[in-house]
C-alpha cells in the first residue's frame, strides 16, 4: 500500500495548482479512451472536455505547464485544450471549441 501511496504523491507533486479550472471534478470527460469505449463515445466526451478548456480561466497556466514537461511524461486525454494520444504522439488542439 505504501508503494502505491509514494507513487502517487510523486505523480502529484508535479501537478500544477490551477485555482478555476473547470476540469475539477470532471476527469472522466478528459481521459483517453478507455478499453473498449466506442469510438462515438471518446469523441463526444472529448469534445464536451475541449469546451470546457475554450472558456477555462487556467488555461493559459495549464498549457504552460504541459509545455514544460519532457514529451515522455506529458497526460493522454484532454489536457491543456489539445486532445494528446500517447500512442502516436499525436496532439489535435481545440480550434473549434463551442
Amino acid at each position: 500500500m505504501s508503494d502505491v501511496v509514494g507513487l502517487l504523491s510523486g505523480l502529484l507533486a508535479g501537478a500544477p495548482s490551477l485555482p478555476g479550472a473547470r476540469c475539477r471534478g470532471r476527469g472522466s470527460l478528459f481521459d483517453p479512451p478507455y478499453r473498449g469505449e466506442n469510438p462515438d463515445t471518446t469523441k463526444a466526451r472529448h469534445a464536451q472536455a475541449l469546451g470546457l478548456c475554450g472558456r477555462c480561466p487556467a488555461a493559459e497556466r495549464c498549457r504552460a505547464w504541459f509545455d514544460g514537461l519532457p514529451k515522455a511524461r506529458r497526460p493522454r486525454g484532454v489536457v491543456a485544450g489539445q486532445v494528446v494520444d500517447g500512442m502516436t504522439a499525436n496532439v489535435t488542439f481545440c480550434g473549434d471549441c463551442p
